[in-house]
């Protein structure tokens, strides 16, 4: 007997090997083996089996040595959902599998059966006429099919509530149930509500800090089929369940649902998709500010709406919205209005958050008269100010590649003064610390959040127990406010928010603001300000008036007007070398390569910091439904020259 091997390498090819007959009957596809790989023993995975030898007859085959599963770890949908990944995003099978099962001796299945109690604690509060609506349609589905659904409606319209509901249906079920969150912060706060509603033994929560002792827990009973619901980031899509019967996204739109740091590369939207057709189950996408993405899904009718309306019991607050000035007398970053209102808030010992998404390393370049700042020419992006031997100090703009000099004319009030600069969330800490030297102050950003003796968890608990008076955070923290206390919430820099070289800015910035306003709709005398030097340009009058679709409908406009997602697909190639001279003569055969399967090639666009060892730069294909998968077969399977690395990104959220 002979089989097909794969390893957790960055190789997409398989290996032939022989099955010695004893262990013939374990040898199955799906299971883990060890064998011999160049000098060393090493764990690999067996994609299929045959009696017929495939491999060329003068080619010696070496032998598995063990078989490490009693079964197979994952459910029958393994390997079409790795050539579905693969296809829809690169990267080798090999690594793509061994994301979806545990590579030896990370740790091994136990296959005892557990018994289970389900006592299902359900809230004895009035549903409202849209929850009860959604209940009601989807109970109707018929058992067994896949229904995509998007629970679309303002904050504490009661959309979570009904995935509860929903989740506790499947429990009673013995079913097994998925509930995503954008990150590892909402998933702490969510899991305590989920714990009390189903009982501590039947809720998982899946998350990359989990210790190993949970995941082996966790990951055994899923795949042994055990009834569960699974609190988790983007990565609990990957888990290997045999009976999922629901599957929800909360807070659809959030950009951390898309995994482009390490491979194997994914959207969760794309991937649960699959899985829950694959599962034949419920899958719903709930989220008060929606994607383009899973709004142009609604109107091809790929996607069932089901519109949530009439607020909550208790809930029915109107937050006061003002938009103000970048600067004040008393402070570079904060106009003396927010100065005023954060000055109330600390004699009422309300807690106020202040957000400042500092994005990328490089430092933008700002009117000293009014904090405008310097412009691209060709397509308004935000420039950034470099340093670097080979181009000496000039403007970029991190968007198109475009370059300037450092003589800038305000566009606002033609200053001719300008001045770099580099602040993030530890500056303005500093700011306020001398504005409110008594004021107890935290931050909330990914730094803080690495440890867990970090300031950031510090930060997450007192969002919801108010010890803190003043939080700064990034966009992060904004994500985090459920069931927070917090009063007042300001955006302290518009221009950093909307101007980035992200085509999504703007709508990021948008769900940024609803999602602000939405919290603040749910706290008496909530208070929402905006700082911004051109306050002509974002339109605020649907964030007046809380109408998200309105903006939503601009922003699907400006998108196919510009020819851009989920109008067209991209896919971002980036490239890295030590050598400038090999890092433009390989950037420039990567264009060639995929000039004729794009419909657009933008770059290259120079993205390396002024400390990094390697040079980088990336291109962006455009390119349309019938030619992307296509066009990133042929960029994920290119060789670089020697000392060059490249990545491929297919629609990408990471610009920097």
């Amino acid at each position: 007997m002979y089989c097909k091997v794969v390893f957790d390498v960055p190789l997409d090819r398989d290996f032939d090997y022989l099955v010695p007959e004893e262990l013939g009957a374990k040898a199955v596809p799906g299971v883990r083996v060890t064998a011999p790989f160049g000098r060393i023993l090493t764990g690999g995975m067996i994609v299929s089996v045959s009696e017929v030898r495939t491999a060329p007859e003068d080619m010696k085959l070496k032998e598995i040595v063990s078989v490490v599963d009693e079964r197979p770890l994952f459910g029958s949908d393994l390997f079409p959902l790795a050539s579905f990944m693969k296809t829809h995003w690169g990267c080798p099978v090999g690594q793509i599998l061994f994301s979806l099962v545990p590579p030896q001796p990370y740790f091994k299945v136990d296959n005892s059966p557990v018994s289970i109690h389900i006592d299902i604690k359900t809230p004895a509060f009035t549903l409202t006429s849209s929850q009860e609506n959604a209940l009601k349609t989807i109970r109707a589905f018929p058992a067994y099919e896949f229904h995509p659904v998007l629970f679309n409606g303002p904050a504490y319209t009661g959309k979570t509530e009904t995935v509860l509901r929903l989740a506790g249906d499947v429990l009673a079920g013995y079913g097994q149930t998925l509930i995503t969150v954008p990150d590892i912060a909402a998933a702490r706060q969510f899991i305590a509500e989920a714990e009390t509603r189903f009982g501590a033994n039947n809720v998982f929560c899946w998350h990359s800090r989990m210790l190993l002792s949970k995941k082996k827990k966790y990951f055994s009973a899923i795949s042994n089929g055990l009834p569960c619901v699974v609190i988790s980031t983007r990565s609990g899509a990957l888990l290997p369940f045999k009976n999922l019967r629901l599957a929800a996204v909360l807070d659809e739109g959030d950009d951390n649902y898309k995994q482009e740091e390490n491979k194997p590369y994914y959207h969760l939207r794309d991937l649960l998709m699959f899985r829950a057709q694959a599962h034949g189950a419920v899958l719903v996408f709930a989220s008060a500010t929606p994607s383009a993405e899973m709004l142009k899904m609604v109107q091809k009718k790929q996607v069932l709406q089901i519109p949530f309306t009439g607020a909550v019991p208790g809930h029915h607050f109107s937050p006061q919205i003002k938009i103000t000035d970048k600067k004040g007398e008393k402070s570079r970053f904060l106009s003396d209005f927010l100065v005023r209102q954060l000055t109330e808030n600390l004699q009422k010992k309300e807690t106020s958050l202040l957000i400042l998404n500092r994005r990328g390393y490089s430092t933008a370049y700002y009117c000293l008269n009014c904090g405008a700042y310097a412009k691209c020419k060709k397509c308004g992006a935000i420039l950034s100010r470099e340093n670097t031997p080979e181009h000496g100090d000039r403007l970029v703009c991190k968007k198109c590649g475009h370059t300037e000099s450092l003589q800038q004319e305000c566009p606002q009030c033609h200053n001719l003064i300008f001045k770099s600069r580099g602040g993030g969330t530890q500056k303005i800490v500093t700011e306020v610390q001398k504005l409110f030297p008594k004021a107890k102050l935290l931050r909330l950003d990914s730094d803080t959040l690495k440890t867990k003796a970090g300031q950031g968890f510090e930060a997450l608990n007192a969002l919801k127990s108010g010890a803190a008076d003043i939080i700064v955070g990034t966009r992060l923290a904004s994500g985090a406010l459920r069931g927070a206390k917090v009063t007042l919430a300001a955006v302290l820099d518009a221009e950093l928010e909307l101007d980035g070289p992200d085509f999504r800015a703007s709508e990021k910035y948008g769900q940024m603001l609803f999602g602000l306003r939405g919290h603040l709709s749910g706290v008496p005398d909530g208070r929402l300000i905006v700082q911004a030097a051109d306050k002509e340009a974002y339109d605020y009058s649907p964030l007046l008036s809380g109408d998200y679709n309105q903006t939503a409908e601009t922003e699907l406009l400006l998108r196919e007007s510009f020819s851009y997602p989920p109008y067209t697909h991209l896919i971002k190639v980036l490239i890295k070398a030590k050598d400038t001279t090999l890092l433009n003569t390989e950037t420039a055969k990567i264009k060639r390569l995929g000039h004729n399967r794009a419909t657009e090639v933008l770059g290259p666009v120079w993205c390396a910091k002024k400390t990094d060892v390697l040079k980088k730069q990336y291109l962006l294909f455009k390119t349309d439904e019938a030619r992307w998968l296509d066009l990133l077969a042929v960029l994920d399977s290119y060789t670089p020259a020697k000392k060059v690395t490249i990545k491929v990104v297919a629609d990408p959220y990471d610009f920097y």
